[in-house]
């Protein structure tokens, strides 16, 4: 109580203890706690509180906790999230479909998500009709795993994008989590092994298509073989090219190079979402590795969607997030290390000197990713003179 007390102070400047005293609050109660999955970089719960008041007040709201704020009711806020306008956890979205069920409700208990691992693939949908398959990969650290999307309208071709178990036995969960789907092709991002690992052995199960870049059926034919896409039929997708709709929008392909030179993203024509893949991270740093990253290319892709200035951005790895701040505060801070690194590189420092300096207590199982990034930064500027 003395949390939300000082919260409500803080965000909404409002007296909370103040308002009960003088009858403006009329109750106060604990509605509902959740606490975030296991799989989450930082776990944290969260208690959600209904405050009845005698009357509408006019709060004045922290401008740099809130981007916006307004009455509404549970319904109206909930028909917001299932026409695709905003993001809202899960446990958000059951307390107001408690609360439209039941207005009077006043306790919902633990919403904690009961995900059972064992046997399937944990599944978040904070954009409405866009669940996310957190599936373990084998992608690098600090992220444990990829998210891959299921995409498609009722009446549209269903993806999945990205599906990248790094086990026989996740494998076996991603089955068990898409059996019901009716999948009609699977869509890659890109050919590192966190976004197709197991994607040909999946496809050949469903008997459906892959959709890739020629460039990453290139890469993954020359890295596995001739073989490795036998008995699956591929499609090559191209700018702009419908692949699917979502909430009656088409949803079409956008190359994305920069950390891969195939590399393809996803957006509707509305723009109220950008699938980014690896252009950023929403957990750790986006490397741009030799031979298929490039940084020229990779500055002009976050240039390229910074522009479209799409609703929400969905990254590879983490969650997704609203605006294209991440893009430009990505964009900003590339810029300001290149900077950093041009100026030691001319004072005579070796990369390994600039790693050290720049890099001072990296983890080193992080320092030859940074490297790479070092090493991108330098044919850049390069290229440049």
């Amino acid at each position: 109580m003395r949390a939300l007390q000082r919260e409500i102070i803080e965000e909404l400047g409002y007296d909370l203890e103040a308002g009960i005293l003088n009858g403006e609050v009329l109750s106060v109660s604990e509605l509902a706690e959740a606490l975030a999955p296991p799989f989450a970089p930082v776990r944290f719960r969260t208690w959600f509180y209904r405050v009845d008041l005698r009357e509408r007040i006019s709060f004045k709201v922290d401008s740099g906790e809130f981007a916006d704020s307004f009455w509404s009711s549970a319904k109206d806020l909930l028909e917001t999230f299932r026409t695709g306008k905003i993001l809202m956890v899960p446990p958000t979205r059951w307390v107001l479909e408690g609360l439209v069920k039941n207005p009077e409700a006043a306790e919902f208990g633990d919403l904690s998500q009961d995900f059972a691992e064992k046997d399937r693939v944990p599944c978040l949908e904070m954009l409405d009709g866009i669940p996310i398959l957190a599936v373990r990969s084998a992608t690098l650290p600090p992220a444990t795993r990829t998210n891959a999307l299921l995409l498609g309208d009722a009446d549209a071709a269903k993806l999945l994008v990205d599906p990248s178990p790094n086990s026989e036995e996740e494998y076996r969960c991603l089955l068990n989590t898409i059996e019901d789907k009716m999948l009609d092709a699977v869509f890659l991002t890109h050919h590192h092994p966190d976004h197709h690992q197991f994607s040909n052995k999946l496809a050949r199960h469903l008997r459906i298509p892959i959709i890739l870049s020629q460039d990453t059926q290139q890469r993954l034919t020359l890295k596995y073989g001739e073989d490795y896409f036998e008995n699956v039929e591929l499609r090559f997708a191209t700018e702009n090219e419908e692949v699917t709709s979502w909430h009656g929008s088409s949803v079409r392909v956008y190359e994305i190079p920069g950390h891969d030179a195939g590399h393809l993203g996803l957006a509707p024509d509305s723009l109220a979402w950008f699938l980014v893949g690896d252009l950023i991270q929403g957990i750790g740093t986006v490397v741009i590795p030799s031979p298929e990253g490039d940084m020229a290319t990779y500055f002009s892709t976050l240039e390229k969607v910074i522009a479209l200035n799409p609703e929400v951005i969905i990254p590879s790895h983490g969650i997704p997030m609203r605006s294209t701040h991440r893009l430009i505060e990505t964009l900003k801070h590339r810029r300001e290390r290149e900077s950093q690194i041009l100026k030691l590189s001319k004072s005579g420092n070796s990369k390994e000197e600039i790693l050290e300096q720049l890099y001072e207590g990296l983890d080193p199982r992080l320092q030859p990713l940074a490297m790479q990034n070092i090493e991108s930064h330098l044919e850049k500027l390069n290229k440049e003179e």
